[in-house]
């Protein structure tokens, strides 16, 4: 059992990874070799600092899932903890500022929810450790990570058919909104199907078991 609970552990971290290094290179990394795009252009300051705290949250975030570096480089730990901290802050506040002036109108309530979310789930893992709870710091630095990661699966989602999931959706502005708001929005839901409602309802088997 543990042997396939490795396993899994080992390929969704793998995902997760590569997903997030594809996303560097097809979203960020273009913008370091002097493509700019209309919105850059009109909002440079705004989008060079969602993609600097991104990037920050992006590579920092695996960091502090890893118990051996938590066991054995404590320092280490809390110092990516800081950048990441530091970076998602970077990146949700420059996401509220752009989700008022996306060119995607009907895209603008999602983006500023999610950025909203990533606020205060990170805020939370911050004041949870510093009052020394540090299962309630790991559950929120999860949400907190599940919701960058959302930024991702927009951005992977948007080159994806969604034809099996919705059907086909022939106005391409009713396609990007649904595709905002879907992956959006979809992974902080399962995060908190495993962090709370499967446990949840194990607790409750327990109790009837007692």
């Amino acid at each position: 059992m543990k042997i396939i609970e490795r396993s899994l552990f080992f390929m969704s971290w793998t995902l997760i990874i590569g997903l997030s290094i594809y996303f560097f290179i097809e979203n960020v990394g273009v913008y370091f070799t002097g493509y700019r795009s209309d919105s850059y252009i009109n909002n440079p300051i705004w989008i060079s600092a969602h993609l600097i705290g991104g990037t920050l949250a992006l590579l920092t975030g695996p960091i502090q899932f890893s118990k051996w570096i938590r066991n054995k480089y404590l320092n280490f730990h809390k110092l990516t903890g800081k950048i990441y901290i530091i970076g998602a802050f970077i990146a949700g506040l420059s996401a509220i500022r752009l989700s008022l002036i996306s060119s995607c109108v009907t895209c603008r309530i999602s983006l500023f929810i999610l950025a909203v979310l990533v606020l205060f789930t990170t805020f939370s893992a911050w004041w949870s450790v510093k009052n020394r709870n540090i299962k309630a710091h790991q559950q929120f630095m999860v949400r907190s990570y599940i919701c960058i990661l959302s930024f991702v699966a927009v951005r992977i989602g948007s080159i994806l058919p969604l034809d099996f999931l919705f059907g086909q959706i022939e106005d391409p502005t009713f396609n990007r909104t649904v595709n905002e708001y879907f992956f959006s929005f979809a992974p902080i839901i399962c995060g908190e199907i495993f962090l709370t409602w499967i446990p949840t309802l194990k607790n409750i088997k327990r109790k009837k078991g007692a």
